[in-house]
């Protein structure tokens, strides 16, 4: 029987196990952050390697899956409106209520006379 690392997973082959990008980000910067502090430990005590830490501690990139900018604007299908739809927050829907309300009182007032 072979020796289980901790780094490894119980009862799954290596192929199996699929990451998303979130975990893959997460975990790399993790690494990244690690290995940096653990480096910065050891060279606290020397000044002149404290001066070339940024060399000893790159931080390669890892955005995999991250959108660096936002989708471009497109034209809105034919016959929407443009804008936030204000008519159908709360409150515009609470105000056209108390018109409907209004409206229909004085129609029964101008039916009755």
């Amino acid at each position: 029987m072979s020796e289980l690392h901790a780094s490894e997973p119980a009862g799954r082959g290596h192929d199996e196990f699929v990451e998303d990008a979130l975990g893959h980000r997460k975990r790399v910067s993790r690494q990244v952050r690690h290995n940096a502090r653990t480096r910065l430990h050891a060279l606290v005590g020397d000044e002149e390697a404290l001066e070339d830490a940024d060399l000893l501690c790159p931080a390669p990139p890892h955005d995999l899956g991250r959108k660096a900018s936002p989708a471009p604007k497109r034209d809105p299908k034919p016959g929407r409106r443009q804008g936030f739809k204000v008519w159908k927050t709360p409150f515009w829907k609470r105000r056209r209520s108390l018109w409907a309300e209004r409206n229909a009182a004085t129609r029964r007032l101008m039916e009755a006379e």
